[in-house]
């Protein structure tokens, strides 16, 4: 079993305080309304929880590695749309914090720190899907900025972020991998985010589309060198690989401490229905994959603070963190019985939340294919 520090376990304390008091009582509120928690995203800024860091990229974080891991988790299991809206935010922000230019970087990352200032990805298109680089949004240099065009789709945050950090293949673009990103405000003119789609989960961190017609950015926002960014994305791929690892442990621990308090109190002629072995031997099955998941998660974290890329190390994650996290969500609906197929249950929110897990930064698929390629192409004995 991975051990954390004792400071590891005060933070795990303090969030899951804050997360019973705070989050909890008002999840089934929050999603109901459909709308960005902004105010408690805020709330989270000021209490230092957005300062995370990986890959040591930027030095002067607070969390780090596992610290980090155990902040995602701790909110995924109250907010699971709240979490999701963290991974790109964060992301983008040290992205900036190590690439950008340093006006950009004073304009951009104090306010994202604090809350004031919520970041996203405008990476994926529908001609790309799972592919990162499938790009048709273009960027062109004209003199004293940079005029972009193209449209995202799928993108986490879209109409409630303040800013977005942008892929696009510039006019000197000759190769696949070269791509350059860019960061536009959201009240950029030419930037349309309006669009929104519904999903079945996830609803408190909208999805939807950022449009850009004729969006004109200064030349201080692009971010490193132009054609430069394959190298950031890939980084950035797995980094959100281990987010989403990250919530499938949270969402599947909030699942788990609700089917026991389920369980523990329901029943007829004095029996509660975790008397009976057909229940109970379920949950510890439960709490089995969950054990094995936070582990390897933690092992992850610990490689990524030790500046490894674990580029297969971190797709096993994801593929089975996010696979175990619905497995224990559909059973804690079968173990609610008729209660667990009922709206606006804690049973069904985190069931639908965690639909997209298998899906979102990498499918269970894409996540087998860089497995398998790694394999194929190692030396075995090096694992």
């Amino acid at each position: 079993m991975y051990q954390i520090t004792e400071e590891q376990r005060m933070l795990r304390k303090k969030l899951r305080e804050f997360v019973d008091r705070e989050v909890l009582p008002m999840a089934q509120s929050y999603e109901q309304s459909r709308a960005f928690p902004r105010a408690l995203f805020s709330q989270l800024g000021d209490l230092g929880y957005l300062d995370m860091n990986y890959f040591n990229r930027r030095p002067d974080a607070r969390y780090e590695g596992i610290d980090s891991a155990i902040i995602l988790e701790e909110l995924a299991r109250g907010l699971p749309s709240m979490a999701l809206s963290m991974s790109p935010h964060v992301q983008c922000m040290n992205l900036i914090a190590l690439e950008g230019t340093e006006s950009l970087r004073s304009r951009v990352v104090p306010a994202a720190l604090r809350g004031e200032h919520v970041l996203a990805f405008a990476i994926t298109e529908a001609s790309g899907g799972s592919d990162a680089l499938g790009i048709d949004t273009t960027a062109a240099f004209d003199g004293d900025g940079w005029i972009l065009n193209g449209e995202k789709c799928w993108i986490t945050s879209a109409g409630s972020a303040d800013g977005y950090v942008v892929s696009a293949k510039s006019a000197t673009s000759g190769r696949y991998r070269d791509v350059s990103l860019f960061y536009v405000d959201a009240n950029t003119p030419g930037l349309d985010a309006s669009f929104r789609a519904e999903l079945i989960g996830m609803r408190n961190s909208p999805t939807g589309s950022v449009r850009m017609r004729n969006c004109k950015v200064p030349i201080d926002c692009l971010i490193g060198h132009e054609n430069s960014a394959y190298g950031q994305m890939k980084v950035l791929l797995n980094e959100g690989r281990f987010d989403m690892a990250a919530l499938a442990v949270g969402i599947a621990q909030g699942a788990l401490e609700n089917t026991v308090r389920h369980t523990s109190r329901s029943g007829h002629f004095g029996r509660t229905l975790a008397t009976y072995q057909g229940v109970s031997f379920q949950v510890a099955r439960m709490y089995e994959k969950i054990f094995v998941a936070r582990n390897s998660l933690y092992t992850v974290a610990e490689m990524f603070r030790d500046q490894q890329r674990a580029t297969m190390e971190v797709a096993a994650l994801k593929l089975f963190a996010s696979e175990m996290c619905v497995e224990v969500c559909r059973t804690a609906v079968q173990l609610h019985g008729a209660k667990g197929l009922s709206q606006y249950t804690d049973a069904d929110r985190y069931f639908r939340d965690a639909q997209m897990l298998t899906i979102g930064e990498g499918s269970s698929e894409v996540c087998q294919i860089v497995i398998s390629g790694k394999l194929y192409h190692t030396d075995l004995e090096n694992y």
